[in-house]
């Protein structure tokens, strides 16, 4: 499996292999070909993909589950084509400026956020020309996309069930070992859950993706044990909290990414807003209180470091 290559799920379905194999600071694309009409879901795939398919001049259409750069880093090659993203990113549009400060914040860690997504995934500013919302459906020819909102790792994330076929396109619901990602301040930890269970409730008979290759048996087991590194998340910090610690020596234990060896300041971040998230909600059920100087477990559910 190489970077390019185009591996077919189903009749018009078809895994378009990014760099690193999709990993991040990159993901899988998804074409559908039907009835002379080409759709590319999720273009960032890296340049090295992406060139060759623009000068082809065969894609019609390109579709954002969400605007995470990691997701939307090639829609520029693609000028010419349709650009659909979610009307709840429209305010935001391409504009680099605009996402830095909605994904991080304003200032010299919305800087850092610009130079790493131009520098790791060429990203560059692109003119959406359409949104989508919904409930709606997007056709490919006679391909039906129902676009299925997925809120909690960004406001605006969405999937797209394809009914005729039980595919779920289920973007950054990825079912990777690393768990879910929900470090913006519109992330929501509780609505990661609630989308992973509607992703579910589908009952797809083929998930598909955007950083592993497609799955279809055991899907799932496959979601219970993604759910289940939010548990074991939250039995680290409550560990952590058997003495009171703040936010930040939290955030340096580092019981989400395990270390901050690489985009330090972008990590740290991110794992900051985790955690925070996290402690919301132990909070609200009674197993942590907030001290002087941070938190501390309360009494009964200390867990022995």
């Amino acid at each position: 499996m190489n970077p390019g290559d185009m591996i077919q799920v189903q009749g018009p379905v078809w895994l378009l292999v990014g760099q690193r194999r999709g990993n991040f600071p990159f993901c899988h694309g998804v074409v559908i070909q039907d009835q002379g009409v080409t759709a590319l879901v999720d273009p960032g795939c890296g340049p090295s993909v992406l060139e060759p398919l623009a000068a082809s001049g065969r894609v019609d259409m390109i579709i954002n589950s969400h605007t995470h750069p990691d997701h939307c880093s090639g829609n520029h090659f693609f000028a010419g084509s349709e650009i659909l993203i979610p009307r709840a990113a429209w305010a935001f549009g391409g504009d680099k400026v605009k996402l830095s400060e909605r994904l991080t914040e304003p200032g010299a860690l919305a800087q850092v956020w610009r130079e790493f997504v131009t520098n790791s995934m060429g990203f560059e500013d692109f003119e959406p020309t359409a949104s989508f919302t919904p409930g709606q459906e997007i056709k490919i020819g006679s391909t039906v996309l129902e676009v299925v909102a997925t809120p909690g790792h960004t406001a605006d994330h969405c999937c797209f069930w394809l009914p005729q076929h039980g595919i779920l396109l289920s973007a950054d619901i990825d079912l990777t070992p690393f768990g879910p990602f929900y470090g913006h301040r519109e992330s929501s930890l509780a609505q990661v859950r609630a989308s992973v269970e509607k992703a579910r409730g589908l009952h797809p008979r083929v998930l598909l993706s955007a950083h592993r290759m497609p799955l279809s048996q055991d899907l799932d087991q496959a979601m219970d044990k993604y759910l289940s590194v939010l548990d074991k998340r939250e039995q680290r910090i409550l560990k952590l909290l058997a003495q009171e610690m703040t936010v930040t020596e939290m955030v340096e234990v580092s019981p989400i990414y395990g270390g901050h060896n690489t985009r330090p300041q972008l990590t740290r971040y991110w794992e900051g807003r985790m955690i925070s998230d996290h402690l919301d909600l132990l909070l609200a059920k009674g197993h942590i209180q907030a001290t002087a100087e941070g938190y501390r477990a309360t009494a009964g559910f200390v867990t022995s470091p």
